[in-house]
């Protein structure tokens, strides 16, 4: 089959344009928020070592109320010496317990936030996506992207392996003969026509056929048989972005628990000597 150079050049130049805008308008924007996001967890580093740094001026100042008790009668130094070791044995309890449940309380919020961006992120990816690419083949190349996302399905459909078609038609026999074909977007008729045909081919010419639409698909369709899908929709793409975002998150997160233990048993060995 003869190659049309044209097209060719044509979708090539598409596919660079299209990744100069996804740099442009996307990319920028997630580097700036893992820049503020990182910045903000510097803060709460500093903040915890200036704690430090004032918990343990305040127990040089304990030690050196205790050295001063030393000249007192041992009768009195020995009860203030049991008063004082249980009081700091409190205070240490109290204390670590206050630094556990702000631990967990970060841990949870730090989760949340970290959920709540992702699927913010990944909403917002697929729309720019969508649209973005929608405008380029619209403006370069004269294509209708959602005519494309129909055609693109509809060839995953005609390609579908043999094992797979068997499960399409057994969830079929076993359903009141009911296919939904949901979308994005509002499908023309045309398109509906083949649609049918398509799903008909594949299950039975008594199959009844449904469009509706769903705002929870990326610029995708997808076919329900019973519960069985086939689907093909733009958030399959950025499956990829987002894992590597919640890795990010998750190293940093290890990072920064690895110095909070690091900090604690530091404390703690020092805590223990001077008890000594």
């Amino acid at each position: 089959m003869a190659i049309d150079l044209f097209t060719l050049i044509a979708q090539i130049v598409n596919f660079i344009i299209l990744v100069l805008l996804l740099r442009h308008f996307l990319f920028r924007r997630i580097v700036r928020v893992m820049d503020e996001r990182e910045e903000a967890i510097a803060r709460r580093v500093e903040e915890a070592r200036r704690s430090k740094e004032a918990a343990e001026k305040e127990e040089r100042s304990y030690w050196d109320k205790r050295r001063e008790l030393d000249v007192k009668e041992s009768e009195l130094m020995s009860r203030a010496q049991g008063e004082a070791e249980e009081m700091k044995a409190t205070l240490f309890r109290e204390a670590r317990e206050d630094v556990d449940r702000s631990q967990k309380h970060w841990r949870e919020s730090l989760q949340a936030q970290k959920e709540a961006f992702l699927r913010d992120l990944r909403l917002r990816t697929g729309e720019q996506v969508f649209e973005t690419a929608r405008r380029v083949l619209k403006d370069l190349a004269d294509e209708d992207l959602e005519r494309r996302v129909v055609e693109v399905f509809l060839k995953r459909l005609g390609s579908l392996d043999g094992e797979k078609k068997r499960e399409i038609k057994e969830a079929f026999e076993s359903s009141k003969r009911d296919v939904n074909v949901v979308s994005r977007f509002e499908i023309p008729e045309k398109l509906k026509q083949k649609t049918v045909k398509a799903v008909k081919d594949l299950t039975d010419d008594e199959a009844r056929v449904r469009f509706r639409t769903a705002e929870g698909l990326l610029g995708g369709i997808e076919l329900e048989v019973r519960d069985r899908k086939i689907a093909w929709e733009i958030e399959d793409y950025l499956g990829d972005l987002t894992e590597k975002m919640a890795e990010a998150f998750e190293q940093r997160i290890s990072e920064e628990e690895a110095e909070e233990k690091r900090v604690e048993e530091g404390a703690s060995g020092q805590a223990g000597d001077e008890a000594g």
